[in-house]
């Protein structure tokens, strides 16, 4: 999101070389829809983290001066998002993923946007009509590809509404942020304890209609069995303007749903840049990633490729920048306990996953590790 703030041999019969081959073939048939499909007889496991992006930057809203200027600035961060062609990236999302085949994928800014005519200025959000439903889009998208993918848990995080000036008039434009857990259904996952919070530590940002906004950011987090292996999963997305608030989140969540003997597995946009110190030896901007790992955390990303930066964020907020603008890793696959890395990829960051439009699938792009829960 963004607030302004990647040669048989030559003695072989005929026939005892047909079923040689057929002895190769048929496996590769078999698995040929996805290489990650490929599951290991004790228990490999693929996560997912994919940001979806709401599609524009808000930061224009924020700073506005007048109401003239925040009713003009909400409806052209409507249109601007709404230009980004949801159900089309939607489309390139349920491709990366049917690549990956991933068991478990957590997902931020999987948002609502809503909308009611005529603007009613109510201090509660309460548009209904649904403009684009970020989860909704990708299920559907899943479906069509034969893919069975379900809701765990779709945590809501901040909730707001405002007034945006239209050639209709005004109309209210409602924004609902999730964290949202799916799980692919023929993964064999035994799942409990499903759960989600909000945060405590937030910002409520003063706005020149008087009403303030309040930005809240939430967690979302499962415990599973695979192969008699438990442990716990969790995807969050931190605080992107202010450290202070986001080092907060991030200790909260340590003391809450991360405050578990089960390994745990936590991933999500934290908004810290993990790639800063291999390419420059500067640290990131907030202290949060280096709190994580001091928490005995292990970055999967590092762990497998210790001198790729290995970028995530971030491309223009309208998504149509003709080369890759990401130059941080802010998207993370953290892990605590007995787990193996056997891979750790980046999805949705070369120029040739851009939509035909020349859009970006997201302003950040994916990451996608298999873990090897036997190797502890």
């Amino acid at each position: 999101m963004s607030i302004e703030t990647r040669s048989h041999g030559s003695g072989r019969q005929p026939g005892r070389m047909r079923l040689s081959l057929l002895a190769v073939l048929v496996p590769m048939l078999i698995l040929a829809p996805g290489a990650a499909a490929v599951r290991a007889a004790g228990g490999e496991l693929t996560v997912m983290t994919r940001n979806l992006s709401i599609g524009t930057d808000l930061g224009p809203i924020i700073a506005a001066t007048n109401q003239v200027e925040f009713v003009t600035a909400v409806a052209a961060a409507y249109t601007e998002a709404q230009s980004t062609d949801f159900p089309g990236r939607a489309k390139a999302w349920a491709d990366e993923i049917d690549h990956a085949r991933p068991d478990l994928i957590g997902l931020q800014e999987a948002v609502l946007w809503r909308t009611q005519t005529p603007a009613d200025f109510s201090p509660t959000p309460n548009a209904t009509t649904v403009q684009a439903d970020l989860v909704g889009l990708l299920l559907a998208e899943l479906r069509s590809r034969g893919l069975k993918y379900d809701v765990v848990v779709a945590q809501t995080g901040f909730d707001i509404e405002a007034p945006g000036l239209f050639p209709v008039g005004l109309v209210d434009i409602r924004l609902t942020q999730r964290e949202v857990i799916l799980v692919r259904k023929s993964a064999g996952l035994k799942l409990t304890n499903a759960q989600g919070g909000q945060y405590a530590a937030f910002l409520t940002i003063p706005t020149i209609i008087g009403a303030p906004v309040s930005l809240p950011w939430a967690w979302a987090s499962v415990d599973a069995t695979l192969s008699s292996r438990s442990f716990r999963f969790a995807t969050t997305h931190l605080d992107p303007i202010s450290g202070d608030a986001q080092g907060a989140q991030a200790a909260e969540f340590l003391a809450g749903p991360g405050s578990t003997a089960l390994p745990i597995v936590w991933v999500g946009d934290f908004n810290s840049d993990a790639g800063a110190t291999v390419i420059t030896g500067v640290p990131s901007a907030t202290a949060t990633y280096g709190s994580i790992i001091a928490a005995g955390f292990s970055d999967t990303w590092k762990g497998k490729h210790a001198t790729d930066p290995g970028f995530t964020c971030c491309q223009a907020t309208n998504l149509l920048n003709p080369a890759s603008t990401l130059t941080e890793r802010d998207d993370l696959v953290l892990t605590r306990g007995p787990f193996h890395v056997a891979r750790a990829s980046i999805v949705g960051d070369e120029t040739t996953d851009r939509l035909a439009s020349g859009l970006w699938p997201s302003d950040h792009a994916g990451v996608v590790v298999i873990l090897d829960l036997d190797a502890g």
